[in-house]
């Protein structure tokens, strides 16, 4: 039995030998699932450094984009503000000389119609010495004893409303003319 023993006791012996050997491998295993375990990770890691690092990227390039963008929005509102500045300094110029041209032409017209009112008065003064004229001739007339005729009152009641029409055509004329110049 001893014999029996012995070829057990070998076995036991090859099959602890190759238990061990197991075990050793299946460490050696375990020890390599990890290795790749993390080798994976950091494979999915690299992968998404990767994929974050280029978002980054991107990110960075639209950062500088946006920023040139705004630089240039700046400029653009700068150079419209000199441009409104500009414009409404020149608007108001221009309504300074709208308004001087009116006070001009507001002048000139009260001018005008001054001139036109000394005018109608220097007609009717011209009706009444007219009328006066006549009137005196008339007396003349009839104190000498001449014959007073219509042809004489008549060649003045011609005569009068001539020179009222063409002193008043004159201030007519005057006006107009001026008025346009005014403007």
């Amino acid at each position: 039995m001893e014999a029996a023993n012995g070829v057990v006791s070998k076995k036991i012996e090859a099959l602890e030998r190759e238990n061990a050997a197991k075990k050793d491998e299946i460490r050696r295993l375990k020890k390599e699932i990890d290795s790749l375990r993390r080798e994976a990770a950091e494979l999915r890691d690299s992968e998404t450094s990767a994929a974050l690092k280029n978002l980054l990227e991107e990110r960075e390039r639209t950062v500088t984009f946006l920023e040139r963008e705004t630089e240039s929005l700046k400029q653009l509102k700068a150079e419209s503000e000199m441009k409104v500045r500009d414009l409404e300094r020149k608007l108001s110029v221009v309504e300074v000389r709208e308004s001087e041209e009116r006070s001009k032409r507001v002048r000139a017209e009260e001018e005008t119609r001054e001139k036109v009112g000394e005018k109608e008065r220097e007609i009717e003064e011209m009706r009444q010495r007219i009328e006066d004229l006549e009137k005196v001739r008339v007396v003349e007339m009839r104190e000498k004893g001449e014959r007073v005729d219509g042809e004489w009152t008549k060649w003045l009641g011609i005569v009068w409303p001539v020179v009222a029409t063409g002193s008043g055509a004159v201030a007519a004329v005057f006006y107009l003319c001026f008025r346009k110049r005014s403007r």
